[in-house]
């Protein structure tokens, strides 16, 4: 059963009021028999029967949109002990107490994951989290019921909703990790508990807070840290600071990648097309041909561990084989666009770093039976001091690749289009913009049939809106 199905029984709704407030730590006012069909932090998105938690965060206070919430349909909220409601509290309503918010949030989010019987799956990498979370949950689905942390939800205020959504109907769980400092990720492993460890890679990523990658591969590693000894740790072999992290794992491991030895392996892969790549997939006594509905080496790799877990779940090398050629990939990320004008656009507008950049610019030189390969590449955020030779690098490797256009968006992008012009691109084919609406303007003027064009990005910089613009413009098929 997949996330927000009809007849999702979530574990909190068997909670009333009374066991939230002592499993947070809470005093209880109001009804203590209430029961909850969701817990909220934001009244935009809170639904009718939520329990609303009003975190102070680094820009808003949640307790100064109490009275909305409540006029919501919020059946309860959880607030903190210095705070005074400036009026009576609807008796009809459940109002909790508690000396830190967000730590009472993290807590009733382990009392659910303590009555859940199903397996977690914790997934972390510095990229391809959320498409190794699609991609597993795409493989079990039919093979069991799966749930799946939605969205964005893998910090330390969205892993603890989406843990709360839980079902009891649901024997698969996968959430996906992401942080920003040491122990984070420890502390979602707390509070998820998770038996099944999938670690992605380790990249130049949060470099803003983190002095090496040797620091990165610590942090990343208290997912293995944290699984139980009767565990299992499926891990890219590939990457040498993830394989350490492996070594020290003392339960099962699955290792993935291209390399000879690797136990889900694939090689001779070939990119067919914007929406094809072809390889030869490797696992156990199974060798057969596979492909993925997508364009690159990277999506192969997102692959491999819902291979491992598909295998661990018993799906036949038929079944394996049927569901990666059906993958489908999350909103802006890698996304192929057609345009009855005759171009494309590959949407990769959600998240940007150095080596997915890269992997993506390989790409895009390699895709044949196109008349021109431009690149729109934001400025990637969290690079600290290493910014702007990282992007740099980056210009020199597109250029190098023999794109056709290569433009950069905001800040430290410049950067890129300056190593373009130092290896011979005229101002017309490599140009910098300020923001991303700017860039809209010229990319829609520029581009023209048998053009394929990669949109790569931050969030922070908005290079979404040269997708949407072009989707404003031009007619998508």
């Amino acid at each position: 059963m997949e996330n927000g199905k009809p007849g999702r029984v979530s574990i909190l709704s068997q909670l009333n009021s009374a066991d939230v407030s002592a499993c947070t730590g809470g005093i209880l006012a109001g009804n203590g028999n209430l029961s909850f069909s969701g817990v909220s932090i934001d009244t935009r998105t809170l639904q009718a029967g939520n329990l609303f938690f009003a975190i102070r965060g680094p820009r808003h206070d949640g307790h100064s949109f109490i009275s909305n919430a409540l006029s919501n349909g919020a059946s309860g909220v959880v607030v903190a002990s210095d705070y005074i409601h400036p009026e009576d509290f609807p008796v009809d309503k459940s109002f909790i107490r508690v000396p830190d918010t967000h730590q009472a949030l993290k807590d009733l989010a382990c009392a659910v994951r303590q009555r859940w019987p199903g397996t977690p799956v914790g997934i972390t990498g510095s990229m391809g989290k959320t498409t190794v979370k699609e991609f597993v949950a795409q493989m079990l689905l039919g093979a069991c019921s799966v749930y799946r942390s939605p969205g964005n939800y893998n910090n330390l205020y969205g892993l603890p909703l989406a843990v709360c959504a839980l079902s009891g109907d649901d024997s698969v769980g996968i959430f996906e990790m992401g942080m920003s400092a040491p122990g984070e990720i420890a502390q979602m492993c707390r509070i998820a508990a998770p038996t099944i460890g999938i670690i992605t890679n380790i990249a130049r990523v949060h470099l803003e807070f983190f002095n090496s990658l040797e620091e990165i591969a610590r942090a990343k590693g208290e997912l293995a840290e944290a699984l139980p000894s009767e565990g299992t740790m499926i891990y890219n072999g590939d990457d040498p600071l993830v394989r350490s992290v492996a070594a020290r794992f003392g339960g099962g491991k699955i290792s993935f990648g291209t390399s000879a030895g690797t136990d889900v392996r694939a090689d001779h892969i070939e990119i067919v097309g914007p929406g094809e790549t072809r390889f030869r997939l490797s696992y156990g006594y199974t060798d057969m041909p596979a492909k993925i509905p997508l364009a690159g080496t990277h999506f192969v790799m997102n692959a491999l561990p819902a291979v491992a877990l598909g295998n661990l779940y018993d799906l036949s090398p038929d079944q394996i084989a049927d569901r990666l050629s059906r993958m489908k990939q999350a909103s802006m990320r890698g996304q192929v666009l057609q345009f009855k004008e005759g171009f494309t656009v590959v949407d990769d507008s959600y998240n940007s770093n150095p080596q997915a950049l890269k992997g993506m610019i390989e790409v895009l030189s390699r895709l044949p039976s196109f008349d021109r390969r431009l690149l729109v590449a934001g400025e990637m955020l969290e690079l600290g001091r290493t910014s702007e030779s990282l992007h740099y690098e980056c210009g020199i490797f597109a250029a190098n690749a023999r794109l056709d256009g290569i433009f950069g968006i905001q800040g430290a992008a410049r950067e890129i289009v300056r190593a373009a012009l130092s290896a011979g691109y005229t101002d017309r084919q490599a140009r910098f913009f300020e923001d991303a609406d700017e860039a809209s303007a010229f990319i829609a003027k520029e581009i023209r049939k048998g053009d394929l064009i990669l949109v790569k990005g931050s969030r922070g910089v908005h290079t979404e809106k040269i997708v949407q613009t072009l989707r404003s413009q031009f007619e998508c098929s």
